[in-house]
């Protein structure tokens, strides 16, 4: 009688079922990848409608705020952007 039912196999062999365990083991693998492409793709796309929506939001800001109308010379302001000389003086707040 050989030692254990193993070794009268032979030390190369692999049997069907740890192959079966294998191939099994591969394919949850492959499924997870595939799922987490899926989610990052889906990720993806959120971020970057959320980036769409902040930068249109900036625009809208900066739109109204050109439209808004500078002042004169002695006008508060607290940047030249308010000042029709585009010269605003922030220790006294006002146009120049």
């Amino acid at each position: 009688m050989g030692k254990s039912g193993f070794g009268e196999r032979g030390k190369g062999q692999v049997s069907a079922e740890m192959i079966v365990l294998i191939a099994a083991v591969l394919a949850v693998a492959l499924i997870l990848v595939a799922q987490m492409q899926e989610t990052a793709k889906q990720g993806a796309l959120a971020i970057k409608k959320n980036a769409q929506n902040v930068f249109g939001e900036i625009n809208d800001t900066a739109g109204i705020a050109s439209q808004v109308e500078k002042k004169e010379a002695g006008g508060t302001c607290t940047r030249n952007s308010q000042c029709k000389s585009n010269e605003c003086d922030t220790y006294l707040k006002v146009c120049k």
